[in-house]
Order: C-alpha cells, then sequence, then structure tokens
C-alpha cells in the first residue's frame, strides 16, 4: 500500500484521546508509544513481509530483524515479539518451521523472546512479528524533532529492492548478494545505542517507503527542510548498474507516486535520484543528530555511518535532493 492511500485510510479515523498515548499515529513514526508508569513506556511495532530470499531459514532471520528495527529506531529496548505468518494451506511443513527458526535465532540473537504468534492459509507466503519493548518517556527518539543545523547519517548502504529484483528477473549475473543479505540480517542494535548516547535528535529507520519517503516523514514531522546529497549516500555494489538497465523494483512507482512532489531532484531520472524511492528491506537507521556529536557518535558505532544530509530551517516538509 502507498503512502497516500494510508494517509487517506486514516484520515477516516476519529482521533485517539488518551494521555498516556506518547507516540501514536499522527506523525507516521516507526513505533507507538504508550506511558504505563512514571519512568516506563512500552513501545510496539507490527511488520510483515513476503520472500526476498530463496533460503527459508534466512528470510525469516531478515524479517525478524526489520520488525526489531522499528523499536530500535525509537530508541526503545525489544524486549517481546509475536510471530505472525500466512502460509500455503499444501505448504511444505519444513519450509515454515525453518522460516520460523530463522525469525527466533535473529530474536534471540535482539535479546527478544517470541511468545506465541498466529498462522493463517494464503496463497503465498507472508511472515511478521509484533514486537514490544521498553523505553523511558523522556527519552523516546521519535522522527518529528530533527533541528536545523543537525547532520544526517546513514547505517546502512541502499539498494536491496534493486538488487531482489534483479533476482526475480534472473538478470542478476555477476551480483554478489552476500553483502545486501548480511546487512538485511544484522540488527540496528548498535546503531541504536550509539544514537542514544550521542544525544539523537530524531531517527527512523529506512523500509519500505525508500530512503525519500522517509526523510520526507521526517522533514514534516519535524516541520524542517532536509537536504540530501546523493554522492554521499552508500549504495550495494552492483545496484547503479542494475538500475542503469532499466531494472527497478516496483517500490520506485510507489513511492514517487506518494513522495515525488515533496523532493525537488535537479535530475529526475538519474539513477541515485531514482534509487532514493526505492523500496528497502531491514534498511539502516537515518539519524538526525548535533554537528558536534558526529565524531562520537561515530566512535561508539564504529561502522559506516556517513553523512548524507543536512537539516534546515528553510522549505520545511520537503527533501532538497543536491547531486
Amino acid at each position: 500500500m502507498s503512502a497516500a492511500q494510508l494517509a487517506q485510510a486514516l484520515s477516516i479515523l476519529p482521533r485517539i484521546k488518551d494521555k498516556n498515548l506518547l507516540v501514536g499515529v499522527n506523525t507516521a513514526d516507526d513505533a507507538g508509544v504508550y506511558q504505563i508508569s512514571k519512568n516506563t513506556a512500552v513501545v510496539s511495532s507490527i511488520d510483515i513481509l513476503t520472500p526476498v530470499v530463496i533460503d527459508p531459514k534466512v528470510y525469516g532471520m531478515i524479517v525478524a530483524a526489520n520488525s526489531i528495527s522499528d523499536i530500535y529506531a525509537m530508541g526503545g529496548d525489544p524486549k517481546l515479539a509475536l510471530n505472525i505468518i500466512g502460509f500455503p494451506g499444501n505448504g511444505d511443513p519444513e519450509v515454515l518451521g525453518n522460516i520460523l527458526w530463522g525469525g527466533q535465532e535473529k530474536a534471540q540473537e535482539a535479546g527478544v523472546t517470541i511468545v506465541g504468534g498466529h498462522t493463517f492459509v494464503a496463497d503465498e507466503i507472508k511472515y511478521g512479528l509484533a514486537v514490544f519493548g521498553y523505553i523511558h518517556p523522556e527519552r523516546i527518539i521519535t522522527n518529528a524533532e530533527a533541528q536545523p543545523g543537525d547532520i544526517i547519517v546513514l547505517t546502512k548502504p541502499l539498494g536491496v529492492g534493486i538488487l531482489v529484483q534483479s533476482v526475480l528477473e534472473k538478470k542478476d549475473q555477476g551480483i554478489d548478494l552476500r553483502r545486501a543479505i548480511s546487512a538485511m540480517t544484522t540488527l540496528n542494535r548498535d546503531a541504536s545505542y550509539a544514537m542514544r548516547q550521542a544525544g539523537a535528535h530524531a531517527a527512523t529507520d529506512i523500509t519500505g517507503y525508500g530512503l525519500a519517503g522517509h526523510i520526507v516523514e521526517m522533514a514534516q514531522a519535524s516541520r524542517v527542510g532536509i537536504e540530501l546529497t546523493l554522492s554521499q549516500i552508500p549504495v550495494h555494489k552492483g545496484t547503479l548498474e542494475i538500475l542503469k538497465q532499466g531494472i527497478k523494483d516496483p517500490g520506485i512507482s510507489m513511492n514517487l507516486a506518494s513522495f515525488a512532489d515533496r523532493v525537488h531532484r535537479k535530475d529526475n531520472d538519474s539513477p541515485l535520484g531514482n534509487l532514493i524511492f526505492s523500496s528497502e528491506t531491514s534498511g539502516g537507521l537515518a539519524i538526525a543528530l548535533p554537528e558536534d556529536k558526529l565524531s562520537f557518535f561515530q566512535e561508539k558505532y564504529s561502522k559506516s555511518a556517513p553523512v548524507i544530509g543536512r537539516v534546515t530551517a528553510e522549505n520545511p516538509g520537503t527533501v532538497t535532493a543536491l547531486p
């Protein structure tokens, strides 16, 4: 479903009035946050994916990492999860078991206990997790507090959607997917810990709406402008070459329809200009933090997280893509 369709559907709903609801749907954030005591709030989210790789266990690991990421993006600590899986009625139980095994293994790595779940019959496999964690009510990191002067760092390369599409079209000859799979199965835990210590103002994880869509949501929620420098964005090897062949994942069209009017690009047809609209799976965190905290963040994170943009007071609610 596109962001525009979802926004239209949500506009029908009456506004929820609950003083303990600290983060709801109004800012299109990564997870909801509900306060249960003076020093504790529950942070929760749910996500579901169709297979992006052939290996069922690896698919389960990717799904778990993707689902748990929403809690990390808010600065929370994930604790519990419920499986939700749609599986063909005549499907191989061994495949189902391996999917759940992969999800459980990745959840355990995150310190998350899977306490049960729900299964249903479906024509195609769908797997996801509802994840619950804890956070201090005064330490929530939303997408709505980016400040002019902040810099934006990105903790994983872009291009997963394009690479997966090339496999589906059997045009992935010579492309090594191992790094992309490694990125998708890597938890955003270390990035989350580092951004908390560095005093990040805002964050979001990059998934279905692509970098452009999620950064637009940050700009709108924070009422700021954001400038992205395309040449600084990390990209999985082989991605741009695939784009140059005209291979695009369906997410690009969907996200262009939803967000293109709020993203100013000088070259609308460049590979990088299109890549920022591509859907990602278990992508990295885009983090807005004070520029003077960058070195501290990089020291704590100790992995690649290049500066890809800057927050401005001009053009609130929009993104400018610079070469």
